[in-house]
């Protein structure tokens, strides 16, 4: 058995299980309450946990936990949007895939943060934030090149800005959903009507 098989220590079970209540308390109350109000005394008090506790989890304090929350937010949207999207064929439909990945994340209260951050949380998030975004771009620049060769785009259209223009819209979806949780499928709903109307528009 390697050390990667070993079953985890009932110490390192509860280390693991604090560390993911206090990442899940600060999540909600980022979404709730913005950034400025997540001083640690609040989420101490919120999650049940000492500062003691969050500070021997987190020694670089509220903005290590935030940097933690918005990493492991996005790894959740990008396994989750790759996921959907290779299940799918049709360039449009692994596009909508991606924004629906993002708005199912941000229409949750945990999540919520994600779509809806402001920009006091720039120098807390520097060199991660837009990750997954830019990721994303990447991939709908290779579904657009792909309905260029099905012949559902022009071969002279500039994936590349369009790439960039659809991520800007999935992430304004995304910001919708997290403002108006109820209108989470008209979010989905817009970008796959952009998406499908570029491609119809491409064949006429």
């Amino acid at each position: 058995m390697s050390a990667a098989d070993k079953p985890l220590s009932l110490r390192e079970r509860n280390r693991m299980r604090t560390r993911g209540d206090i990442l899940d308390t600060a999540a909600e109350l980022l979404g709730s309450e913005g950034y400025g109000a997540t001083a640690l005394e609040v989420l101490s008090q919120r999650a049940g946990i000492s500062r003691g506790t969050i500070y021997a989890h987190f020694p670089g304090g509220r903005d290590e936990i935030v940097r933690e929350v918005y990493l492991r937010i996005a790894d959740g949207v990008y396994v989750r949007g790759i996921s959907l999207r290779d299940a799918l064929t049709d360039p449009g439909e692994r596009i909508t895939a991606l924004a629906f990945a993002l708005v199912e994340a941000t229409k949750e209260p945990a999540g919520r943060f994600y779509g809806v951050m402001g920009p006091d949380l720039v120098s807390a998030l520097s060199g991660v934030l837009g990750s997954t975004s830019r990721s994303f771009e990447d991939l709908i620049a290779q579904d657009l090149k792909h309905a260029q060769e099905e012949g559902t785009l022009p071969q002279d259209a500039p994936t590349g800005a369009l790439a960039a223009a659809i991520t800007g819209a999935i992430r304004a979806a995304g910001a919708s959903a997290a403002g108006k949780p109820e209108n989470a499928e008209q979010a989905v709903e817009a970008v796959r009507l952009l998406i499908d109307g570029l491609l119809v528009r491409a064949t006429v």
